[in-house]
């Protein structure tokens, strides 16, 4: 089966031992795919990729901050700073909204799905992997 590379596969690379985490990171994957798969097809609709986009950003807030309420509950040393790069990525997940609506020019397009799509996946890998571990080994309830 051919790879695509608009397409996040989940994997135990991205899960965080964390069902509750990982059932709103699946879904938000999903929406990612959606979108892009969207994008990308011949019957591409703008309006239906800007809906697909509100939902990605509804979720995204949603998560970030049930996330950040998880966080403070373990007592998660940094959770203020992890807020604040949520803050970053609710923004950019803005600013490929407006790049979408913005235009009729299908690459635009593209290229802000491809963005949402890397924005995740480094989140996922760079980020939230710091706080798993600490939730895992050192937060007052892991014991």
């Amino acid at each position: 089966m051919e790879e695509l590379s608009w397409e996040i596969k989940w994997s135990d690379a991205l899960s965080m031992s964390h069902s509750e985490i990982d059932a709103a990171h699946q879904h938000f994957i999903g929406l990612v795919n959606r979108l892009n798969k969207t994008i990308l097809s011949q019957q591409q609709d703008k309006t239906v990729i800007e809906e697909i986009m509100g939902h990605l950003l509804e979720d995204a807030i949603d998560h970030f901050q049930h996330e950040e309420l998880i966080l403070a509950e373990h007592a998660y040393p940094a959770v203020e700073q992890h807020a604040q790069i949520h803050a970053e990525l609710i923004d950019k997940t803005r600013q490929a909204v407006k790049e979408i609506q913005g235009t009729d020019i299908r690459a635009v397009w593209v290229k802000a799905g491809l963005s949402i799509k890397n924005l995740l996946v480094a989140h996922l890998l760079n980020e939230d992997t710091k706080y798993i571990k600490y939730i895992q080994t050192e937060s007052p309830l892991s014991g």
